[in-house]
């Protein structure tokens, strides 16, 4: 049962996802936890870097 809960959890804040988004390579995350992450706001304005994944640290197109 605990795997089954540690899929449901986000690797940033370590909760239940909220508002959960799927990145192309296949990680998930909480919509506020990735966009702190990069320094964007909720929206996606912000960051003129790259965006890349906490996990992998594989850089998104």
């Amino acid at each position: 049962m605990e795997a089954i809960e540690q899929t449901l959890k986000c690797p940033v804040c370590m909760d239940f996802f909220t508002d959960p988004v799927l990145l192309p390579c296949g990680h998930n995350f909480c919509r506020t936890c990735i966009c702190t992450v990069w320094g964007v706001d909720v929206g996606g304005e912000g960051s003129d870097g790259p965006l890349f994944c906490p996990e992998c640290q594989i850089f998104l197109p």
